[in-house]
């Protein structure tokens, strides 16, 4: 007995929501009959959440549309790593230009201190040839004095 009165109660069910989508009008007249404003559009809400769901034609689309913005993301992908790529070669060139400039300034400034140098020691050489220079002379006439 129970089990029919189940089953009577889930036929009647049945009936009533497959009513709701193929006899909308009297469906809403049961829905108001029965006090539940609510019930018919959570029942309609829930199949459009279901229409989503693809079926095997919408499948190809969605395969090939996947597909495409698969093929972009990739290409993206490596435009940007071909983008830091170049900033990458560009900080090297630049490094490296200031790595060959820093040892050309190196290399002047040392030529010019041994220059300098080279100078400074010449001068030194000159100033000793003209004390010995002078220190013969004055020898000389001291020698030439005390001989005389």
């Amino acid at each position: 007995m129970i089990k029919k009165l189940g089953l009577s109660i889930l036929i009647i069910i049945v009936l009533y929501i497959l009513a709701i989508f193929n006899a909308p009008v009297l469906a809403d007249n049961i829905e108001k009959f029965i006090w539940t404003d609510w019930f018919n559009q959570k029942i309609r809400d829930f199949k459009a959440s279901l229409d989503w769901i693809p079926v095997q034609d919408n499948l190809s689309d969605i395969y090939n549309k996947t597909l495409s913005w698969a093929e972009w993301i990739g290409n993206e992908a490596v435009w940007k790593v071909n983008d830091v790529k170049n900033s990458i070669d560009d900080v090297r060139w630049t490094l490296s230009w200031a790595v060959n400039t820093y040892k050309e300034v190196k290399n002047t400034i040392d030529e010019t201190k041994t220059q300098v140098e080279n100078g400074i020691n010449s001068l030194k050489n000159t100033a000793d040839t003209i004390n010995w220079v002078w220190f013969s002379i004055q020898n000389t006439i001291s020698w030439t004095l005390n001989n005389n």
